[in-house]
């Protein structure tokens, strides 16, 4: 039984990661293609979401390598994956704030 839920909260940290980032760069890239400053706000809305249900995962991960110590590396594997959307956000933070979009 423990095997099981190892395997689902990794499976289910490594999608959350994998379709926060997707989600976060479709609504950058449709920012900048179209500047439709509506996005911003919900782009902040979907960041602050995105936050709250990876940390939940996140913190589930943590709490599982505490409880089975013998599966740390794939759990810290899922949490590291988990870790990494932050540095994009920020980057994608800094596009949207910093960076002038001339393209078009």
């Amino acid at each position: 039984m423990e095997a099981t839920s190892i395997d689902q909260i990794t499976v289910y940290g490594k999608n959350f990661a994998k379709y926060s980032f997707l989600i976060g760069t479709a609504l950058l890239i449709t920012y900048c293609i179209t500047r439709f400053d509506q996005l911003i706000t919900l782009g902040l809305f979907y960041v602050a979401l995105a936050t709250i249900f990876n940390s939940i995962i996140l913190l589930t991960t943590l709490i599982m390598i505490i409880i089975y110590p013998k599966h740390y590396l794939q759990l810290l594997k899922t949490a590291i994956i988990i870790l990494l959307n932050l540095p994009i956000a920020f980057l994608y933070f800094l596009i949207v704030t910093n960076l002038p979009f001339n393209w078009f």
